[in-house]
């Protein structure tokens, strides 16, 4: 015997999990950042010789 109907056991699913989602969250400071790359080298000693 259902007590609800379908739509709202649904949106109560969704409800908790999205609940979940943003509870178990790392906080905004912990997040992962996109590495960054390093600049290229422009003085001609920096740069890697040729092999030979």
């Amino acid at each position: 015997m259902l007590y609800h109907s379908l739509d709202s056991l649904q949106a109560e699913i969704r409800y908790r999990q999205d609940r979940i989602r943003r509870d178990f969250q790392r906080p905004a400071w912990f997040q992962r950042k996109p590495k960054q790359q390093a600049p290229e080298p422009c003085a001609p000693e920096l740069r890697a010789r040729p092999a030979m």
